[in-house]
Order: structure tokens, then sequence, then C-alpha cells
């Protein structure tokens, strides 16, 4: 037959909608520093970045003492690799050229501190066509670079780990954190928010962890903090980022631990709790200026998704 019915695959919409994008990966190798030898890929297939530095945050750990805790940040885009420096100390280079962002296509040579690498562009493959679903629950978005997130934030539902959501203001980042709730073994337990830019600094510790009657002034009651609050369930402090920093150690104990301690009390509450974050701040960048706990990154940045700015939905 020299053509078909609309919808068949004749029809050249059909075999447009085949046409799966191309994309790379790279396989990158130290090739002088204290880490000569070391290979990693970075997959353009998975919608996250690498992290290189000495952090144990890092996905890429190096022993380097001129390399930053986390010096820069990886990853595919389209068939190129972006890297940007995080505010290192030392700088990153490419090619002897400092750099802030810059795309790379292989055979380039990188340089981070006292250590070199050289990154070979390793295949170029037609990704997974794209998943026919426009939302996550309550996330919605039919375009491309949300649809590329729908299977991971489906495997992220089925897992317990904690999960840090970064993206601009207006992004879904609530949205997603209730889909990933409603999908998971916990939907029928309590999701509670904790918005850290709408509480007082000097009540967070209270909403955080409860308090005991009279354990300052106003304190009439006994009050449950939401991890208590949202215990055997879900908990997402939202803009976790503006969490003060004298706070953070002791989010980091109650993750830790899974045991709280309500202001003005001793009886330690043991907790069962979920925990998701959201942020619309750069929390590599935090850490690096000392805003933002590196240990408590690394706690809670189990996973991470990044939500693509609205700006970048309308692309295909």
């Amino acid at each position: 037959m020299s053509g078909a019915p609309d919808g068949f695959p004749d029809d050249p919409t059909v075999k447009r909608a085949r046409q799966a994008p191309v994309t790379s990966s790279y396989a990158i190798v130290v090739v002088e520093g204290p880490d000569a030898g070391l290979e990693f890929r970075v997959d353009g297939a998975q919608p996250a970045r690498t992290l290189i530095g000495k952090s144990p945050a890092c996905e890429v750990r190096l022993s380097d003492p001129e390399v930053s805790r986390r010096h820069a940040a990886i990853e595919v885009v389209g068939r190129r690799l972006r890297i940007t420096d995080l505010g290192s100390t030392n700088g990153t280079y490419v090619d002897g050229v400092a750099v802030g962002v810059a795309y790379l296509r292989g055979g380039e040579m990188l340089r981070l501190g006292g250590s070199a690498f050289r990154v070979q562009q390793e295949i170029v493959a037609s990704t997974p066509p794209l998943p026919a679903r426009m939302s996550f629950g309550r996330l919605l978005g039919g375009s491309p670079a949300m649809r590329r997130l729908y299977p991971l934030c489906e495997r992220l539902a089925g897992s317990t780990v904690p999960i840090v959501i970064e993206g601009e203001t207006g992004t879904g980042k609530e949205q997603l954190a209730e889909a990933l709730h409603e999908q998971s073994s916990r939907a029928d337990k309590p999701f509670v928010i904790l918005d850290c830019t709408t509480i007082a600094p000097n009540l967070i510790e209270s909403e955080l962890l409860g308090h005991e009657k009279g354990a300052f002034t106003g304190a009439m009651r006994t009050r449950e903090g939401v991890f208590e609050r949202a215990n055997g369930g879900t908990l997402l402090i939202d803009e976790i980022g503006d969490l003060p920093l004298e706070l953070q150690p002791k989010l980091l104990r109650a993750i830790e631990r899974g045991v709280i301690t309500r202001v003005g009390g001793s009886k330690p509450v043991v907790v069962d709790v979920r925990l998701l974050a959201a942020t619309r701040r750069d929390l590599d960048r935090e850490v690096q200026l000392g805003r933002f706990r590196d240990d408590l990154f690394h706690r809670i940045a189990v996973a991470r998704v990044e939500l693509p700015p609205l700006r970048e939905r309308d692309r295909t």
C-alpha cells in the first residue's frame, strides 16, 4: 500500500512522535591529582545534576585538598555537558579558561583545584520515548521537561528516602510533595507542612518540635510540633533554605535519631516521618556561603528533584 489512514505508521505525524530526542552520555576521568584514575559517567537520560567536591553529599567525592566541599555541578543538557562552578575557592577551568558556566562537547580538559579531568562524549543514543502521561497526581504539565520527571517521581513515591524538591517560585513544589505523599504507602497518614517563610524565627523551634505548657511566655498549653503531627506520614518543610542556621542542628538530630524533645520538656518522643524539603534557593550555593549546614544537606538530599522553570515548559 502506498499510504495509510491517519494514525497508522505511514502517517508522518506518528513518525515525528516516535522520534525520541537525542541525548548524550559522558565519561569523565581524573588524569591528574590525588584521585587520578577515578572515572565516572554522566547520563543524559537522568534529569539530575551530579555534584563534584569533597563533601559526603557529592556524588563524585574527591580527596584533593584544593577542591572545595561543593566545587561544581555537571549535567547533560541536550547533547552537551554543562558544568557550573558553585562558588569554589580555587575556580573551575575548561582548557585553561576560568568559567562560571560552560557547555562541553567532549575532548576538553577540565581542572578543579589540583585535579585535571578528561571529558569524553561516550555515546550518542536516542532516549526512551517520553511518557504519555501529562501529570503526576496534583502536579500537571505536558511539556517534555515535565514528562521526563514523572518516571523518577513515580519511583520516589514508592520509596521512603528524604527528598529535596528544588525550583523557582510557582513551579509546583508543594503540589509535587503532596503527590509523592498521596501515591506512597503513607497516603492514609498525615501530610503536614511547615513553611519556614511564614513563621517568626523565634517560633520556628516550637513549630518544629512542639512545646510544653509554660515553656515560654505565651505557652498556655502543651502543643505538638510538626514532627509529632506528621507521625506515621509525611512532613514537608517548605523553603528549608530559610531555616535559621542555629536551628539546623536540632532538625538534623531529629532526622538522624527519629526522636524529638519538645521545647521546655525532657521526655523524648519517638517519631516516624518521611521527610520532604522544598526550596527556591540554590542549597549548594547556600552551603558554600555557610548559610546551610553541609551535614544537614547530606541527610535531606538523598534524592533530589529539580522542577524546570515555567519559561522552559513550553519548549519541545
